[in-house]
C-alpha cells in the first residue's frame, strides 16, 4: 500500500450516473445485509473513543502525535484518496446539499468539522456514531450514507457538521489492525525521519540470517532495525518472548558490521526482566512504544541513548 497523505486538496466528484436516494427509510427496518449491518452495530457501540460504555479507549486514535499516522492508515484500508477527505470549520450549505439527495455510489467521501480538542480518526469516529444513533444515514448499494447535525434533527435551518459515504467494512478492518501499529515498520520509521533520521529498508536480503527490518542513520551513528510486532489480545499478562526467542534474536546482530548499533522495537511487556538484562549485555538497544511517541514529539531519545552509553 502506498502511503495516502491527507492534505485537505478535497474535489466534489463529477459523476454521469448518480443515484437518488433519501435518508428517510421508507421501508422500516431498512433492509442491511448481515456483514453490513455488523458493521454499523460496531460503529455504533464498540469503536474506539466514541460516547459508548462499551468503548474502549485506544491512543493510535485519541493520542495528538499519532493523528495523521493513523488517519492516513485508515485511509489506505478504506481505499481513501487525499481528494475524497476534507476535514473543515464548518460545511457550506452547497456542500451539504450536493451530497444530501443524490450520490456517485462509486466514490468514498469524509467530510467533516473536527474541534481542536478531537484528532482526526476520533472526529470521524464520533460523527459516524452520531448520525447512526440518531438514524440520519442510509445504505446507498454497499456504502454507509450519513450526516450529522449539530441539533440532529437535520431542518434546513440546522447546521451539517458531517457527511460521509464509505464502505463500514474496510473502516472496521483498519482500526482493528491499530494496535499492532505500535510497533509497525511505517510508524518507526516516521517517528525516526521526525528527528532527522534517514530510514531505509534492510538492503542486504541476500544474508537472511543478518536481514533486518529497517535500517536508519543519522550523522555518524548507524542502526540495524528489528521489530517485533504485536497485537494487545495475543498476549495475556504474565506471558513473555521466552528465552530461546531472545537468544536468536541476539544471534541474528551478531556479525553485523562493528559499526552499526543494533536496535530492537518491541512492547518491553512482552520482556521479562532476565530478557531485558541479555539484550542490554548484548548491546542491544530496547525501544518500546513510549520511545516511539517521545521521537514523535521530536524528541532525539535513540541519540540520548547512544550519547549515554559513550558516557
Amino acid at each position: 500500500m502506498a502511503t495516502v497523505k491527507i492534505t485537505n486538496k478535497f474535489e466534489q466528484e463529477s459523476c454521469s450516473n448518480k443515484v437518488k436516494y433519501s435518508l428517510i427509510h421508507k421501508k422500516i427496518p431498512l433492509e442491511i445485509s448481515p456483514e453490513l449491518m455488523r458493521s454499523i452495530e460496531y460503529l455504533l457501540w464498540y469503536v474506539p473513543d466514541i460516547s459508548s460504555i462499551q468503548s474502549r479507549d485506544n491512543e493510535m486514535v485519541s493520542n495528538y502525535l499519532y493523528d495523521d499516522f493513523t488517519f492516513e492508515n485508515i485511509a489506505e484500508f478504506m481505499n481513501l484518496n487525499d481528494e475524497d477527505v476534507l476535514f473543515t470549520d464548518e460545511i457550506s450549505k452547497g456542500l451539504e446539499n450536493f451530497y444530501k439527495y443524490e450520490i456517485c455510489p462509486h466514490k468514498q467521501k469524509i467530510i467533516m468539522t473536527k474541534s481542536s480538542s478531537e484528532t482526526k480518526t476520533s472526529a470521524t469516529l464520533r460523527h459516524i456514531r452520531n448520525a447512526i444513533a440518531h438514524g440520519s444515514f442510509t445504505i446507498v448499494g454497499d456504502l454507509l450514507v450519513g450526516f450529522d447535525y449539530r441539533n440532529t434533527f437535520g431542518e434546513d435551518d440546522d447546521e451539517c457538521t458531517a457527511i460521509f459515504k464509505i464502505d463500514p467494512k474496510n473502516l472496521l478492518k483498519a482500526l482493528e489492525n491499530l494496535d499492532s501499529q505500535l510497533t509497525s515498520e511505517a510508524l518507526v520509521k516516521r517517528a525516526l525521519e521526525t528527528c532527522d533520521y534517514t530510514v531505509k529498508n534492510w538492503q542486504n536480503k541476500k544474508d537472511k540470517k543478518h536481514s533486518f527490518d529497517l535500517f536508519a542513520e543519522k550523522g555518524e551513528n548507524k542502526f540495524a532495525i528489528e521489530i517485533k510486532k504485536y497485537k494487545s489480545d495475543v498476549y495475556s499478562e504474565g506471558d513473555y518472548i521466552t528465552q530461546k526467542q531472545v537468544e536468536e534474536l541476539v544471534d541474528k546482530f551478531k556479525g553485523i558490521f562493528k559499526n552499526i548499533n543494533m536496535l530492537l522495537v518491541i512492547n518491553t511487556s512482552l520482556l521479562s526482566d532476565d530478557s531485558k538484562d541479555y539484550l542490554l549485555n548484548h548491546s542491544v538497544i530496547i525501544m518500546d512504544p513510549k520511545n516511539i511517541k517521545k521521537l514523535l514529539a521530536g524528541r532525539d531519545i535513540l541519540g540520548e541513548i547512544i550519547r549515554d552509553r559513550k558516557y
